[in-house]
């Protein structure tokens, strides 16, 4: 019996609890920094973005920027400022992923500063994620 898209992508975020964890914690301790070299991101809202589309969701193996989370990137002169959310408001590798923005962020050539808000009024659902997230999330369930 095939489930609904909506199902199917239930299941999967499932794994945003203590199991995926364990089954990504080996992979977590071993994770390169993710330094960005340098110049080899424009200081542009598309350069920002591309920078955090290198940035996996640990346990479901989704670039946050293709799940959606990233809602909003704002720059002034050397500041950039994230606002984004997670796919579940216990999601238990938050600190992680807020780090590894900061640090992918913080490498980019003339940013000073990296702020990353975290939007508590937005309930993520699987509508938010970008077309190309959607379809990679099909063929991954089939």
């Amino acid at each position: 019996m095939k489930k609904s898209l909506p199902v199917q992508i239930a299941l999967v975020l499932l794994f945003c609890g203590l199991g995926a964890l364990l089954i990504s914690l080996p992979r977590l301790l071993l994770s390169s920094s993710g330094k960005l070299e340098s110049g080899s991101v424009r200081l542009t809202n598309e350069g920002i973005i591309q920078a955090l589309a290198t940035i996996k969701d640990p346990e479901i193996d989704f670039n946050i920027v293709e799940l959606g989370l990233i809602r909003r990137v704002e720059i002034e002169n050397d500041k950039v400022l994230i606002t984004m959310i997670f796919t579940s408001p216990f999601c238990p590798l938050a600190d992680l992923i807020v780090s590894r923005i900061e640090e992918k962020i913080g490498s980019v050539e003339g940013i000073r500063e990296v702020g990353v808000v975290i939007d508590r009024t937005v309930n993520w659902d699987w509508s938010m994620m970008t077309e190309e997230g959607k379809k990679k999330l099909q063929a991954y369930l089939k």
